[in-house]
């Protein structure tokens, strides 16, 4: 291995091990892997990306056994006619963006679909259900990454700077950011009443992948005449995530380990954050046009203020 090789894995698993004696949270994970992909480089990029998404799904299920189904349930009942509202609002108004800017109809339908659901999962579900193409959903997968990072900092922000309780800003970071690992590390930085609230209703929002690939998928087949076109991921790692809340809710012998797995999830979650940031490259930064960037802004803009103004309002 080249010199030059050895001395970026010795950062990376620096960067990795700061992660489990708890140097980095959610926003410095993050931040700590972009700055080594973007100043180093990261030859080890096909490692992180396999790992990001498994870490963050485990990491998922290991915080569902801090809660007991009461909670849960409570939660899901608060946020529920907020969270349909919220994505019809963001579909009909992304697609309405994308037009009127003049951008392409596949990607204008991907950066709707993210924004509106639960971003680059909701992306890679859609994208072979409509045809898009794989420059297609880069460049949406891209701008909803950059956007994914800058709401785990400024979100924490405004959420103080409105003097936003801890059920409002788990809240409202369920509905106005766009990747479950955003938000989970934007409502973790927030508090842990905002982290619990924020994880069960975006995962309630991440279920709406399925009826809205199944509805594009018979669109599609209709429109084309061509049938069994869809290819669901379903988001398993969501009903795990309930069981884990249902062994801590009813096998009492579970309380002595439960609080050490929810630990381990919260460093999971970073460790995920930090490899999300350590698979961004400066050629992503390149394939990004300027009219399907503010479609995005634009969108998240909306939809952030509009679903912020509803919560305070409840």
């Amino acid at each position: 291995m080249p010199p030059s090789k050895i001395f970026k894995l010795a950062i990376l698993i620096t960067l990795v091990c700061l992660t489990f004696t708890q140097h980095l949270n959610a926003g410095l994970g993050l931040l700590g892997g972009l700055i080594f992909a973007l100043t180093l480089g990261n030859p080890f990029r096909n490692f992180t990306e396999k790992w990001a998404g498994p870490i963050l799904k485990m990491s998922v299920v290991g915080l569902g056994f801090g809660l007991n189904l009461q909670t849960l349930w409570a939660n899901t009942q608060d946020g529920i006619w907020l969270t349909v509202s919220t994505i019809a609002f963001a579909l009909s108004a992304g697609l309405l963006l994308g037009r009127l800017l003049g951008v392409d109809g596949k990607l204008s339908t991907l950066i709707s679909t993210g924004t509106s659901i639960c971003g680059g999962s909701a992306i890679a579900a859609m994208s072979p259900t409509i045809g898009a193409g794989k420059e297609q959903t880069v460049i949406s997968i891209s701008i909803v990454f950059i956007l994914n990072g800058i709401a785990l900092y400024v979100y924490p922000w405004l959420g103080h700077f409105f003097n936003l309780s801890q059920q409002q800003f788990g809240l409202w970071a369920a509905l106005g950011i766009h990747d479950t690992s955003s938000v989970v590390g934007a409502a973790s930085l927030y508090g842990e009443e905002a982290l619990k609230i924020a994880t069960t209703t975006k995962l309630v929002r991440a279920l709406w992948i399925i009826p809205l690939v199944l509805g594009a998928s018979v669109f599609m087949s209709r429109s084309q005449g061509q049938k069994g076109r869809a290819r669901i991921n379903i988001p398993y790692f969501i009903f795990l995530f309930v069981l884990a809340s249902g062994i801590t809710t009813f096998v009492p012998l579970a309380a002595k380990t439960t609080p050490a797995l929810v630990h381990l999830a919260k460093i999971g979650l970073v460790l995920s954050l930090l490899f999300m940031g350590a698979g961004f490259t400066r050629e992503l930064v390149r394939t990004l046009d300027l009219k399907p960037m503010i479609q995005a802004v634009v969108l998240w803009l909306l939809v952030s203020s509009g679903s912020l103004l509803a919560i305070l309002r409840l």
